[in-house]
């Protein structure tokens, strides 16, 4: 494969670093896509990897890429949608965009990175967006058009945007209301995900089959929140809140500056993000959280003390 290209979109995202790392010693060029190159600036230093810019809104500036490329690997998706950044324009319309032009283009492979639970008859608008997007690519499977769809629970690693955010928000939250707290979690370590798609880019293993993703165990969204507590070593108060109270409390944040917990989040949540079938990593949250949690935030430090706590 030393002879081919890569084109890898959401090139920001701590999945898509990891996967950089992980594929680059099997392909002559990746060509890394990105809304923000700043955050790429890292992986430039990789000697076969191209960062560039693209504009979801503009093909001209990732279809030449596409067209050069012997596989396409997608890792672009968001949680929480913004009038700019709808989950039909981000998880769907584009997904569509770009999947057709790589068929239409002689791409070889094409990767997708989705999400367990992908559905479009889901309970939430981010879960149905997901389950088209899957839809659509998986109807364009063939011999000479291979897709895989990769479906994880929450992702876990040193950047990820679970156990660091909820971190943050346990440091300064004395007394902390959890929503759905008996929702189930499968985390899978970022690094046993992408080496299942070292896999599916170097063989034809998973060709044109739909995986779902999980770790090694599974847990209570509270289990989570007492183990981040744990790991920290800091006391709070947790108090679990029943449908009712956790709808309530989306409601309310749903017009809240920041994207805290929505409405379409609580949604999701009412399914559990868990799988018996599928792709098992090995490495558990107790072996990797803990080293990337004890890592000390001056900011939060700083602000912790000045505010006595």
């Amino acid at each position: 494969m030393n002879d081919q290209i890569l084109t890898i979109f959401g090139g920001s995202g701590f999945i898509a670093s990891e996967l950089v790392y992980k594929l680059s010693p099997h392909f002559k060029e990746i060509h890394l896509l990105s809304r923000n190159t700043q955050k790429c600036n890292h992986l430039k230093v990789v000697k076969n990897v191209e960062v560039y810019l693209y504009d979801p809104l503009i093909p001209p500036s990732y279809t030449n890429h596409i067209k050069t490329s012997d596989v396409v690997l997608n890792t672009v998706g968001i949680l929480n949608e913004s009038k700019k950044n709808t989950f039909n324009s981000v998880h769907v319309e584009f997904i569509k965009n770009i999947v057709n032009k790589s068929k239409e283009l002689n791409v070889k492979k094409f990767i997708h990175l989705s999400a367990l639970n992908a559905d479009e008859n889901g309970p939430s608008k981010y879960l149905q967006s997901k389950g088209k997007a899957d839809k659509a690519i998986s109807s364009l499977s063939s011999d000479k058009f291979q897709t895989v769809i990769f479906r994880p629970s929450i992702v876990f690693g040193e950047k990820d945007s679970f156990f660091n955010r909820f971190k943050q928000l346990l440091y300064f939250i004395p007394i902390f209301p959890l929503a759905c707290p008996n929702s189930m979690f499968s985390p899978v370590y970022v690094k046993d995900l992408t080496s299942f798609i070292e896999i599916s880019v170097t063989t034809d293993k998973f060709d044109n089959t739909i995986q779902n993703v999980t770790g090694p165990g599974d847990y209570k969204f509270i289990e989570l929140i007492y183990f981040i507590l744990q790991t920290m070593k800091i006391k709070r108060i947790i108090i679990p809140l029943n449908h009712t109270l956790s709808k309530l409390q989306a409601f309310v944040f749903n017009y809240l500056p920041g994207n805290i917990f929505t409405l379409d989040n609580f949604k999701s949540l009412q399914k559990d993000n868990i799988s018996s079938v599928g792709l098992k990593g090995q490495s558990s949250i107790e072996e990797f959280v803990p080293s990337y949690l004890h890592k000390k935030n001056n900011k939060l430090d700083i602000y912790r003390k000045n505010s006595g706590r």
